[in-house]
Formats: structure tokens, C-alpha cells, sequence
């Protein structure tokens, strides 16, 4: 069902916050990508969103980052104000990983460090560019730094309901909706006491109502996730800040636990590093508390 005119409101006025520019990444793919260059900064943060979302769920740690740093953001195919081409192939997971590597490679700047902050199976297509990107030869445009948030090692099991045909799922799509939001958003979100948790309570569903069920079959069924090795080579070279909420109730908290038992093997495996000042400066505990104080300061709510 389409979004109501109440939702297509609260849809407007959260575009004209963050706007975008239609971008062919790569031949027959183009996203919806909001920008912010900021000449000058020594750091792009990238904002990757999770299964069936939207770029204007990051409306403010955009704000929070582009008073430093550049920023990217953007719509995954099928989502926001991306194409949504009844093609099934067209959201397998393959085909968005190598959309975020060619977004990636187009904002990535030489002599400036790259971040990328994703949320939920926006995590997956970070973790497998960046596993991607250290295998092949040369190098893939470098990640510098995760912040990685209700992530996953293994993908969700697929809902059977999601087995049904397309028009089925068009007419139940306002209580799937209802259902979903009564799962990822918190308590204290629901309770709507600030402007920020309120811009959220009225966002969610807007963005549910506009996406197209064709879409969201397609992409949970073919949902996927890095290998094991891949997750432990990444844990292995970049520094990775990994954020789960205790109350999470769409995240199994199990999940939570292999992708960081993945982690921790990935970084004792390393060898010991010799006990110079140099070697000390590279350690990965190092490196690991430079990348989480980036991320330590939240948007205040109002």
C-alpha cells in the first residue's frame, strides 16, 4: 500500500533535510547519494543503512560528522529514492556489495582516511567490501576504520512469510510494518518524550509504507553475510568498533557474540609485534581505542 499523505509529509520534509543526487556507480546501478565534500577534512565518514532502510535514519550523526568531516550517504537500490526495478537479481547481495564498493571507490580521496558506519545488513556489505578489498591485488580503496551496529556473522534465518506472493504481502504491509517498528524501535523511542526519538516515531513507518514488497522479498531472501575468514581478515587489518543494544529485540544476541568471537580470533591469531615504539604504536588494541574515541561523542537530543 503507498504511503499516506500524512507519511508522503513527513517524507518530504525529511528530503529536503538531506538531499541527494541521482549517481550511475557503475553501469545500470544508480543511487540516491547525499553528500557533503568539505574540502579540506581529513576523514569521509560513509553511512550504510540496514535491510530495506534509508539514509534518513543517520539525519543526526550526518549532522554530528559533517561538522568535521566529509560525509557520504546513500540509499541502497531499491530503498528511498533509489530505482526499485522489479528485477530479482537485482538486490542479491552480490549486486549491493559491489554498489557500496563503487560508491566507496568514488568518494575515496587520497591522503584521507575512510570510515564507514553501518547499521544491521548494512554491516554484512561492509564487512565483505572491506574482506574484498585486502584480497585482491592491488588493494581495493582502503577502510580505515568500522563502526559496525546490530551486526550479524551469520545471516537471519529467512520469514516463511516472505515466501508468499508479492501481492499477499503488499495487503498485510502496514501490519508487517507495525510489527517491525514495534521490534527495532526502544522503548524509550516509542515513548516519543524528545524531537529526535519523535522525528523517529514518525520516519519508520513513512519509509516502511514507501518501500515495494517486490523489493523486500527479494532482498531478505537472498540476504547474506561474509565467511568466517573473511570477518577474521578484516578484524585482522582494520580497526572495527562493534555496538549491539541489550535490548535489541531484532538482533539474536548469539549473532552478536560469533561475529565478535570472529573478531577476537582474527586479533590473537596475529603474531606478537616486537617491543619497540613503533611496533606499540601499530598494535591493534591501538588502534582499536583510537577507532571507538571517534565514535564516543553522540548527538545531543533536544
Amino acid at each position: 500500500m503507498p504511503p499516506s499523505s500524512d507519511q508522503l509529509a513527513v517524507l518530504d520534509a525529511a528530503h529536503e533535510a538531506l538531499p541527494v543526487e541521482l549517481v550511475e556507480v557503475r553501469p545500470g546501478r544508480t543511487l540516491a547519494i547525499h553528500s557533503q565534500p568539505r574540502p579540506g577534512a581529513e576523514q569521509t565518514v560513509l553511512f550504510v543503512h540496514g535491510s530495506c532502510g534509508s539514509l534518513l535514519q543517520w539525519k543526526d550523526q550526518i549532522a554530528l560528522a559533517a561538522k568535521e568531516r566529509a560525509v557520504v550517504a546513500f540509499d541502497t537500490f531499491g530503498c528511498g529514492r533509489s530505482p526499485k526495478p522489479p528485477e530479482w537479481d537485482a538486490y542479491s547481495f552480490a549486486e549491493l556489495r559491489d554498489d557500496l564498493a563503487a560508491v566507496l571507490a568514488r568518494f575515496s580521496v587520497p591522503g584521507r582516511t575512510m570510515v564507514v558506519v553501518a547499521h544491521s545488513a548494512g554491516c554484512s556489505l561492509a564487512l565483505a567490501v572491506a574482506a574484498a578489498s585486502l584480497a585482491s591485488t592491488p588493494p581495493g580503496p582502503p577502510i580505515d576504520g568500522l563502526c559496525l551496529m546490530g551486526a550479524f556473522a551469520e545471516p537471519p534465518r529467512v520469514p516463511s512469510i516472505f515466501y508468499l506472493p508479492t501481492f499477499v504481502l503488499s495487503l498485510m504491509q502496514p501490519r508487517l510494518s507495525a510489527g517491525f517498528e514495534a521490534l527495532a524501535l526502544h522503548a524509550d523511542t516509542r515513548a516519543g518524550k524528545t524531537a529526535a526519538r519523535r522525528y523517529l516515531l514518525g520516519l519508520a513507518p513513512a519509509v516502511n509504507a514507501a518501500n515495494d514488497m517486490f523489493m523486500c522479498k527479494a532482498y531478505y531472501r537472498q540476504l547474506s553475510a561474509p565467511s568466517k575468514e573473511e570477518i577474521q581478515s578484516v578484524g585482522a587489518e582494520v580497526p572495527c568498533l562493534l555496538i549491539a543494544g541489550e535490548d535489541d529485540a531484532l538482533e539474536d544476541p548469539e549473532a552478536v557474540n560469533a561475529l565478535l568471537g570472529a573478531f577476537l580470533q582474527s586479533v590473537y591469531a596475529r603474531p606478537k609485534p616486537k617491543k619497540t615504539a613503533k611496533a606499540r604504536a601499530s598494535a591493534v588494541p591501538d588502534k582499536s581505542f583510537a577507532s571507538q574515541t571517534r565514535f564516543s561523542s553522540l548527538p545531543s537530543e533536544e
